[in-house]
């Protein structure tokens, strides 16, 4: 296979240390949760914030959706809206849902749940003071909020928008619109709200030891089915095998992102075991569009034939992933198959570098952070190596993960970056996460596409919409918006007490994990 020599080294420059005490499992004389139904989860990265309408991180979103709801949830088997904290909902003309709320839900610091905490919380998202991360361009829709009485709620949008309930989900939807108390939010600033979390979930934030490890505990008065964990503390290990030997010693009973070198080693061992699924993280490497030098097509189409997806999905995911031809989950039922890989052909991305005017080396300074996603210091390294084979030079820096993320929001990462999206919605609007023009998030300029998923936003029939989100496909395949596209598999690793499988891809809830 071509590149395969160039990707075995980048695994040997690549081998992960066991790291020093400062990222090592907290208290490790500690077994796993402590028993008594807490567990301890490891993460693969740390906490940043725990404001809900202004983060998308996944680590925090970890944390904040055990504290936090919605109005709606996904059902973990069949991936239908189902009800939380609205009862219910209904279109009750073509611009106009109506939710109807659950009565006599607290948030933890006593404020009651109801119809102005539904209208606070969306105005709150759309607020351009509350730079909120990618949710505000999930609910555009939305014209205004209205609070018919107590518990019923009209959220009003500028055109027929039949797919926001879907978007408002905690799953997938980074326009999940979580619910917060009013009274706290605007008194306390954003600062205070960042790091003390108000919600109405069954887990409120009893400890938050920075840089180390978050824990939650049951909230006492939750309106719902109470958890058989009481108590989870989450910690924050970067380091792959790190987290694996955390594991296999029983110290943690949980770790995400199993490395793919190390399932066997887990399922071997005693009292483990991986837990996986197909729907992981859709990883993306966006090229910023909007300057010098991926401004020009010719530049991403090199870019984007200069690295070998297949070489990296066979060789450093073990096979545990697939190669896309667009960067959305096979599932989404929009999914156009059709449309093919790019193909691996560093000798052509040589040639549309000089049409493009590089006669020389095109360096480019970038970035990226460790630990985040399955492989990523190997995939990063390797790339690299690919790129530079084909004309690129590039300067690597790496850092830490939520000032990274603080840098994507920003548009100030590029020029390219890999950042992993969950689809776990079903819906192909996710694209406009990091397509459309206008969300914080993307760093694409492609009118033709703004146009064809504000088409797809306003339809109502089926059929018309999936064509036109086929057709929006094509335009950021053929316009080389995203450099590159996989998806590694969503693996996790389990103590055999644990019973519980990641039916959502990245998504944590505590709730559904059963203790033996």
């Amino acid at each position: 296979m071509r590149g395969s020599s160039r990707l075995v080294a980048a695994i040997a420059t690549g081998t992960l240390l066991a790291g020093s005490s400062a990222c090592s499992v907290e208290d490790p004389s500690a077994k796993g949760g402590g028993g008594n139904g807490r567990i301890k989860i490891a993460l693969s990265a740390g906490v940043d914030m725990l404001d809900p309408q202004r983060s998308a991180s996944g680590p925090d979103l970890a944390i904040m959706n055990q504290i936090y709801e919605t109005l709606l949830d996904l059902d973990k088997k069949t991936h239908k809206l189902v009800p939380k904290l609205a009862t219910s909902y209904k279109l009750v003309t073509p611009t106009t849902w109506r939710f109807e709320l659950r009565k006599g839900v607290k948030f933890t610091n006593g404020e009651p749940f109801d119809a102005e905490a539904v209208k606070y919380s969306i105005e709150r998202i759309l607020d351009p003071k509350t730079t909120s991360s990618v949710s505000a361009s999930q609910i555009a829709s939305v014209k205004e909020v209205k609070a018919v009485d107590e518990y019923t709620v009209d959220i009003v949008t500028k055109y027929p928008d039949p797919v926001l309930p879907r978007r408002m989900q905690p799953f997938g939807g980074t326009g999940r619109v979580y619910i917060v108390p009013p009274k706290y939010f605007s008194e306390a600033g954003y600062a205070k709200v960042a790091e003390k979390p108000i919600g109405t979930g069954p887990y409120k934030l009893a400890s938050w030891n920075k840089g180390q490890s978050v824990t939650v505990s049951p909230n006492t008065s939750y309106w719902g089915r109470k958890p058989q964990v009481t108590g989870a503390t989450f910690v924050f290990v970067p380091e792959d095998k790190t987290r694996v030997d955390a594991l296999r010693a029983h110290e943690v009973d949980m770790i995400e992102r199993v490395p793919v070198e190390e399932v066997k080693h887990v399922d071997d061992a005693d009292g483990v075991h991986v837990a996986s699924s197909h729907k992981g993280l859709v990883n993306t490497v966006l090229l910023d569009m909007r300057k010098p030098p991926f401004d020009n097509p010719k530049v991403r189409e090199a870019f984007a034939h200069a690295i070998d997806v297949k070489g990296i999905v066979d060789e450093l995911l073990k096979g545990h992933g697939r190669v896309l031809n667009v960067p959305m989950d096979p599932d989404v039922k929009q999914f156009d198959k059709s449309i093919q890989p790019y193909s691996y052909d560093p000798k052509k991305s040589r040639e549309l570098l000089k049409e493009a005017g590089y006669t020389g080396k095109l360096t480019l300074h970038t970035k990226t952070s460790e630990g985040r996603y399955p492989a990523d210091k190997q995939i990063y390294e390797a790339m690299n190596q690919q790129l530079d084979a084909a004309g690129f030079d590039i300067k690597p820096q790496t850092v830490e993960w939520g000032r990274l993320i603080n840098q994507m929001t920003s548009g100030s990462a590029g020029p390219f970056y890999i950042i992993g999206w969950d689809f776990g919605e079903g819906d192909a609007s996710k694209l406009n996460s990091f397509i459309q023009s206008s969300a914080t998030s993307s760093i694409a300029r492609i009118k033709e596409f703004d146009d064809l998923s504000a088409e797809a936003g306003r339809t109502t029939d089926e059929k018309k919409n999936t064509e036109l989100w086929q057709k929006a496909q094509k335009v950021i395949h053929d316009q080389y918006a995203v450099g590159a596209m996989w998806q590694p598999d969503a693996m996790y690793g389990l103590s055999d007490r644990m019973v519980w499988t990641p039916e959502m891809g990245e998504g944590i809830t505590l709730q559904d994990i059963r203790l033996k």
